[in-house]
This record gives C-alpha cells, sequence and structure tokens, in this order.
C-alpha cells in the first residue's frame, strides 16, 4: 500500500532497487502483448518506460507541455522494420552507445491553418 499522501511528489525508485507493483487484468494484457515480441518481463517494462519518457522529454523540449505536466498524445507514427533486420532483443543488455544527453525527438509540424469562407 502506498504511504504517499495525494498531494505529495513522489521520488523515482533508485537505481538497483526493486519495486514492486500489483499487476491487474490491464496490465496483465499490456505486457502480453509487449512480451509476444519476445521481450521478457523486465525487458517490457523497460521498453514502455523509456517510450513514455521520450514522449515527455520531447514534449517538454518543444514546449508542447509545461514541465512537469503529463502531454497528451493525440498522434504517433509507425515507420515498417527493413526486411532483414535482426530481432529486436532487450536492448539494456548491450552497452550503451548513445550519448548522455536527454532523448528528444524531433518535432512534426502542426496541421496547416483552415481558410475560413468569406462571406
Amino acid at each position: 500500500m502506498s504511504t504517499a499522501k495525494p498531494t505529495q511528489k513522489t521520488t523515482p525508485p533508485k537505481p538497483g532497487s526493486r519495486p514492486s507493483i500489483r499487476v491487474d487484468a490491464t496490465l496483465s494484457d499490456d505486457l502480453a502483448v509487449i512480451m509476444a515480441t519476445g521481450a521478457d518481463f523486465a525487458g517490457a517494462v523497460r521498453a514502455a518506460v523509456g517510450q513514455l519518457a521520450d514522449i515527455y522529454r520531447t514534449a517538454w523540449a518543444h514546449g508542447t507541455a509545461p514541465e512537469g505536466e503529463t502531454p497528451l498524445l493525440i498522434a504517433y507514427q509507425l515507420a515498417p522494420r527493413p526486411t532483414g533486420a535482426p530481432a529486436v532483443t532487450r536492448p539494456y543488455d548491450a552497452k550503451s552507445d548513445r550519448p548522455a544527453i536527454p532523448r528528444v525527438g524531433r518535432r512534426i509540424p502542426g496541421p496547416y491553418p483552415v481558410r475560413q469562407p468569406t462571406p
């Protein structure tokens, strides 16, 4: 049971700790979808949390949402994997070659303004 007060900000778990959560039916179904790609439980959780954190970082960096607030995701874009691409494995098993700077996505321009008919 959580001891945090509803208005109190919580802190993320420390590296190396083993936080636990109750797995309800919805979380179990969502994990099953991610794990169907061959990921194990830890890899699925890391991938999902990492992707959500990238969305937050990008929204905050581009001013789409104020920092510290949850951005509203209204669209996403998927790209097919190139043929002959190796299967995805746990990305956290290998040493990262990424720079230490935060990951921020490219902002896609918004829709063109709609012209209103003139009377």
